[in-house]
């Protein structure tokens, strides 16, 4: 083939790739130069007593060592050759094989647990909830994982070949578990690890460089299709590897249920979300919660409405799409709602996350508890609140609290908060249970959010403010968010 006029070669090159004696495996090359391991150093917190779960050759102690010498570090691997070069940076070394043994095996207490590279530990979900044991109270557990929800991972999966690089060797299982590809996003990770007790947040990340900007418009498009907004394409598929710190918030046993006191009520729009999230969720599971799904309603009344005649339980929960309630939320939930009197059944009304009033300053302040793929909101529950998040809340099936149909999606929970104090004289509440929210928004507030906080102040006209978690509501906050929209 003849090239045409305008084509111009790049220079020649030449790279010899293989052959020649063979090279150190890339277990045993150490991570001290890598960026995301840097990272993750520079996250840690001091503490006397380390456990390091996949050690490697002890680069990080070593190098963690050099800042806090007193340490008292443990690192566990499988790896026997990395152990010995380990042992010269660390207190303990333990040969352990994750998928064969328990990590109890060591019967300690740390009050600093790292696992490092999440991607590479054998039967993750139950060596993390095992690792609960291992950690003294107030203690923290650090994660280094790999997003395989970035670009270049995404490059790869266009090109339709998902190898790791790393070929596999029949009787090197080493070189078997480095070969095997595991998938897996903020979402995946966070849901792993809140069902084994660890409450994550995401405290820095490495970004993914390997890219192009037609790539990342691609990548933009796509998302679009699939109703994703730029927000979170911006963020999440930037993102390549994520330096995580857990803790142990909701370590005090659940009451056991074997069946709910709640149904779950569900406003339905992307049927994916609905199946990885609510109807994945292990705390509806373990008490046989029942889901009703509302296909394409209008507004929220309409959803609850036209559901109620489908409901059999005392309560319900109504929640977005997106919602993911892990282990032990079921149980929690019902134990909050047997302990409410049922002269108070009709009148509560229950959320998970939002501003309540604090009774000795009377000032609004954040409550409730909720976490989100980047951000972590850990707060007192409150007695008296004034808005509620709408992602999920709690009402009787017999309510006097109704939605207001001409709200809209947006702020129709706080419309609930102020009618029911203003017109009820009663305060609802904020409970702190365990829940993620996996949400597609893209972290930015939609051009219909202003009409809602809008049509709030003219039914609210007592109140010239209203505190929300997206910020204070009056006639200022919604000029400027209508600015930020034009």
């Amino acid at each position: 083939m003849n090239a045409p006029a305008s084509f111009s070669a790049p220079p020649p090159a030449l790279v010899v790739i293989s052959g020649g004696p063979a090279h150190a495996s890339a277990a045993l090359t150490g991570q001290a130069h890598e960026p995301a391991f840097q990272r993750l150093l520079k996250s840690l917190p001091q503490a006397r007593r380390v456990l390091e779960l996949g050690c490697g050759q002890g680069d990080l102690a070593k190098a963690y060592k050099a800042q806090y010498p007193e340490v008292h570090w443990v690192g566990v691997d499988q790896d026997a050759h990395a152990l010995r070069k380990a042992s010269l940076h660390m207190n303990d070394v333990l040969f352990l094989d994750l998928g064969k043994a328990s990590i109890q095996t060591l019967q300690s207490r740390f009050d600093l647990i790292v696992v490092n590279r999440l991607e590479l530990l054998p039967q993750a979900a139950t060596v993390l909830s095992e690792l609960g044991a291992l950690l003294t109270p107030g203690g923290a557990m650090f994660v280094l994982a790999e997003n395989h929800a970035c670009l270049s991972a995404i490059s790869r999966l266009i090109e339709a070949d998902v190898s790791t690089g790393v070929a596999a060797t029949p009787g090197d299982a080493d070189s078997v578990e480095r070969g095997h590809p595991r998938w897996q996003s903020p979402s995946t990770i966070y849901k792993m690890l809140m069902d084994a007790g660890w409450m994550p947040t995401l405290v820095d990340n490495e970004p993914d460089a390997r890219h192009d900007d037609r790539l990342a418009a691609a990548t933009r498009y796509m998302g679009e299709a699939l109703g994703v907004p730029h927000g979170c394409a911006d963020r999440v598929h930037r993102m390549k590897h994520l330096v995580i710190r857990t803790q142990r918030t909701f370590d005090t046993p659940a009451a056991h249920s074997d069946q709910a006191l709640f149904d779950v009520v569900v406003p339905t729009t992307k049927e994916q979300q609905l199946r990885v999230n609510v109807e994945q969720s292990p705390g509806l599971k373990e008490v046989q919660a029942r889901i009703i799904s509302y296909r394409h309603a209008a507004t929220p009344a309409e959803a609850l409405n036209e559901s109620l005649q489908h409901v059999q339980s005392d309560w319900v929960l109504l929640c977005h799409q997106d919602i993911y309630f892990p282990k032990s939320f079921g149980e929690r939930l019902n134990a909050v709602l047997a302990a409410i009197p049922a002269e108070e059944r009709a009148s509560t009304l229950l959320g998970f996350v939002g501003m309540g009033v604090n009774r000795q300053t009377e000032q609004a302040e954040p409550a409730g508890f909720v976490i989100d793929r980047l951000n972590w909101a850990d707060h007192a529950a409150s007695e008296a609140v004034v808005s509620i998040d709408e992602l999920a809340l709690v009402v009787a099936r017999d309510s006097i609290h109704k939605i207001d149909p001409l709200i809209g999606w947006h702020l129709w929970a706080t419309d609930l908060c102020l009618t029911s104090i203003c017109t009820h004289r009663v305060f609802p509440r904020i409970v702190r249970l365990p829940i993620f929210h996996n949400t597609q928004s893209g972290w930015q507030l939609p051009a219909a959010f202003a009409d809602s906080a809008q049509y709030l102040l003219q039914k609210h006209g007592a109140f010239n403010t209203i505190h929300t978690l997206c910020g204070v509501i009056d006639q200022g906050f919604v000029a400027r968010q209508r600015s930020a929209q034009a």
